[in-house]
């Protein structure tokens, strides 16, 4: 007969030592960002000066061999820039707010991830989940730090990091046909609102679940549902939405109808890894008791097990289209990843080990029962499918830095260490405030026997 454990273990402590891990993650992660910023400005500064002393040069030149020179050679760079299609608008601060923007792409599924968790298993009844729904709500809290970190990229380096269409010449009409979507003021308005829907979903849903643990009325969990159904709803649309703009966006000439779902897949991993490893965590300081046992983490494991397949599907799905379909615009998105081969294109070989780190050696790991209830084992895997979250935000965003080969350095471990550091300390502080577990909702006493 499995009941609900001693007060003690359902009221989280946030330990000291797991609090200074947290603010050197963060301090370390701002330091190397902000290393890396210096640089930059170094770097700036000193092409400043080359800059005017080959301005110098050329008026110089101009006046030597005659203005009309000087302009055909000025038409002949506007000619070559707009032939690269705004390349030449990159600026000393593009692979800066790349590794900002690598942070963000990771950063943000881990959180709206908590609230969808919370919406699919509220609206449907599942009553497995109730005990490990309350850590799945405190997700939301992180999404301001997210918020945050979007309005400095879009603030400071928009222009660097959607430079393909922000600084694209008049004769691209790719874009142009795509600027009543692609337009700035738009861009930034209506993923500011995205976010700030999600905090107030997430908001809603907090609030519903912890004043249920005071006076347990059923119509706490009455209003959860409708919440969860308008939340659904929203996050299906938002979520595309975002989607296409912050990472289809990179690259305008292309696109993909099963983007949003294939970022959706990335989004699901995130979370479930996530969770395995806050409940593992919670467990080994003597939490939750038996309310969260080895047959919930292989419910987590299972659905782990079974979106690794979805993304694989969606992967292999987008890519079959777009070999079939052959269009022009389309295919260059798996060109500039793929030709040349594994021993000439890096970038070949990043994609052959994302298929490895998303879905070859996941899924035999997680093939087996006895393992989807290890909480060491889980635990394991699921930094390991972060990595590859991390991985798989890399390849999307960082091939439309440059057409060279930009290999994954230092730069881009600044941030995130950031978000991991932050992500913890958020979450963490913010199990605190209430008990681990919805000590009064209705489903706990079948999720308390819960077996299988």
């Amino acid at each position: 007969m499995v009941s609900l454990p001693d007060e003690s273990k359902l009221k989280f402590q946030f330990p000291k030592q797991l609090q200074t891990i947290c603010l050197a993650l963060i301090g370390g992660g701002l330091l190397l960002t902000l290393l890396h910023l210096g640089i930059v400005l170094m770097e700036d500064d000193h092409h400043g000066g080359h800059d005017e002393a080959k301005a110098a040069h050329v008026e110089t030149t101009a006046d030597a061999h005659g203005a009309a020179e000087a302009h055909a050679s000025e038409a002949a760079d506007d000619a070559h820039a707009k032939k690269d299609g705004g390349a030449h608008h990159h600026s000393k601060f593009t692979r800066f707010f790349y590794s900002l923007h690598l942070a963000l792409l990771v950063a943000l599924p881990l959180s709206l991830g908590g609230i969808f968790f919370v919406a699919i298993n509220v609206l449907s009844g599942a009553a497995w989940s109730v005990s490990v729904r309350r850590l799945a709500e405190n997700y939301f809290w992180y999404l301001p730090v997210v918020l945050g970190l979007m309005i400095i990229i879009f603030a400071f380096g928009f222009g660097d990091v959607f430079h393909h269409w922000v600084h694209a010449p008049e004769t691209d009409l790719l874009v142009k046909h795509k600027e009543a979507w692609l337009n700035v003021p738009f861009f930034i308005g209506r993923n500011i609102i995205w976010v700030l829907l999600w905090i107030l979903f997430g908001y809603l849903f907090w609030k519903n679940s912890v004043a249920q643990d005071s006076d347990g009325k059923m119509s706490h969990t009455k209003t959860a549902a409708k919440l969860s159904a308008g939340f659904l709803i929203v996050f299906g649309l938002t979520y595309s939405f975002n989607s296409w703009d912050i990472s289809m966006s990179l690259e305008p000439h292309w696109f993909s109808t099963l983007w949003a779902i294939y970022i959706f897949a990335g989004m699901a991993l995130t979370l479930y890894a996530s969770l395995i490893l806050w409940t593992g965590f919670l467990k080994k300081n003597g939490y939750y008791g038996e309310a969260f046992n080895e047959n919930h983490l292989h419910d987590l494991s299972k659905y782990l097990f079974g979106h690794t397949i979805f993304w694989a599907y969606m992967a292999v799905s987008q890519y079959l289209l777009i070999w079939y379909g052959h269009i022009p615009e389309v295919t260059t998105f798996f060109y500039y990843r793929t030709d040349g081969g594994l021993f000439e294109n890096p970038w070949y070989a990043i994609t052959v080990l994302l298929v490895l780190c998303r879905f070859v050696i996941p899924f035999f790991l997680l093939c087996k029962r006895e393992w989807k209830r290890s909480w060491n084992f889980m635990m394991g895997l699921s930094v390991f499918i972060i990595f590859g979250q991390i991985l798989d935000m890399y390849w999307v965003a960082y091939p439309t830095l440059s057409k060279k080969f930009t290999p994954f350095s230092w730069e881009e471990i600044g941030p995130l260490l950031f978000v991991i550091g932050s992500f913890i300390l958020v979450v963490g502080k913010n199990l605190e405030r209430q008990s681990l577990i919805p000590v009064k909702d209705p489903r706990l006493e079948e999720c308390l026997h819960f077996h299988q």
